[in-house]
C-alpha cells in the first residue's frame, strides 16, 4: 500500500511537501544530483503518475536537471490529460524492477513494497539513433544507462 499522504504527521518535513505534492499534483519529480567526485549521469523521475492516473511512472537520463523535470513534469500533464506514453511512437522503454533501488529511492519508499511500472524516456543523439542502437554516438549512450527489462 502506498504511503497516506493523509497522514503525514509522523514524516520528516521534506517526506510531508513530497507526499502534498503527489496529493494535490498528481505526481512528484526528484532530481538526483551527481555529488562532486562521482562519475555518471544525473537523472529525474516521476513518483504517482501509477498511483494517480495507473500509467507508468517515468525516469530520464542525460540533459540538465532542470529540462528533464520540465519533461517529466509535461509528459506528467499530458497523462493527467488522458495521453498514455507506453504505445506511441516515442522512445519509451520498460524498465527491469531489479533496477529501482539504484535510481528510484523515493518512488519505492512512496509505493511501500507495491509493485509498479516505469518508463525510461530515451533521446537519440544527432543522427537519430538511440543508446541501444551500435552506431549510436557514445557521448549519447554513456550519459543514459540501459535500464531495460530483459527481451
Amino acid at each position: 500500500m502506498v504511503r497516506d499522504p493523509n497522514h503525514p504527521d509522523d514524516f520528516h518535513s521534506a517526506d510531508q511537501k513530497f507526499l502534498a505534492q503527489i496529493e494535490t499534483q498528481g505526481w512528484n519529480v526528484t532530481n538526483v544530483f551527481r555529488r562532486e567526485g562521482e562519475a555518471g549521469p544525473e537523472w529525474s523521475f516521476s513518483t504517482g503518475l501509477f498511483h494517480s492516473y495507473q500509467h507508468p511512472e517515468i525516469v530520464i537520463f542525460g540533459p540538465e536537471l532542470d529540462n528533464m523535470q520540465k519533461i517529466v513534469n509535461t509528459i506528467g500533464s499530458e497523462i493527467k490529460g488522458g495521453a498514455k506514453f507506453d504505445r506511441c511512437g516515442c522512445q519509451f522503454r520498460s524498465v527491469d524492477p531489479s533496477r529501482y533501488a539504484n535510481y528510484l529511492g523515493w518512488a519505492m519508499w512512496f509505493y511501500n513494497g507495491d509493485p509498479f511500472p516505469v518508463l525510461q524516456c530515451f533521446w537519440p543523439d544527432r543522427e537519430g539513433h538511440y543508446p541501444w542502437d551500435p552506431v549510436c554516438s557514445p557521448g549519447v549512450v554513456e550519459l543514459q544507462p540501459l535500464l531495460l527489462k530483459p527481451s
